[in-house]
């Protein structure tokens, strides 16, 4: 008669028990980061739509400005000596670099402003989901503290 060679095996680690798996609090872990996954999508796509209609508001006031400039330094340019015609193209090229800055510092409170909601939603969901964890590793410890006595 032959002997099972899996005999040793079977009582060596059959002794062994796997930790029970609660399928529902497993869905929901994937459910919670999947909604702030969807938080966090929904957030950079409202703001990458309002940076484009803030860049798109900036080129048109450009080309206004531009079209205005053109034709305040082209009036009466027959009649004004090198020095105020130097001094008319100082002034807008002054006032273009200013509100350069100003736009520029709009996109970026903008950028900032959307990365802080992001993160503020991401530490959220983070701090929510360690809480559970924990939450998760006293509940099991408990019940195998309880299985044992």
């Amino acid at each position: 008669m032959a002997s099972n060679p899996f005999s040793e095996w079977t009582k060596t680690f059959g002794e062994l028990k796997a930790p029970t798996v609660d399928v529902n609090q497993f869905i929901d872990f994937y459910k919670s980061g999947a909604e702030c996954f969807t938080s966090l999508s929904q957030i950079m796509h409202d703001s990458a739509q309002a940076i484009a209609r803030r860049q798109a508001e900036i080129l048109r006031s450009d080309a206004e400005q531009t079209m205005k400039a053109l034709k305040d330094l082209t009036n009466n340019a027959t009649h004004e000596n090198a020095t105020q015609k130097s001094q008319k193209y100082a002034d807008v090229a002054q006032k273009f670099v200013a509100g350069k800055v100003t736009d520029i510092q709009d996109i970026f409170k903008m950028v900032t402003e959307a990365n802080k909601e992001a993160a503020e939603v991401f530490g959220k969901h983070i701090a929510e989901q360690t809480k559970q964890f924990s939450s998760n590793v006293s509940s099991a410890a408990h019940a195998t503290k309880k299985k044992a006595a």
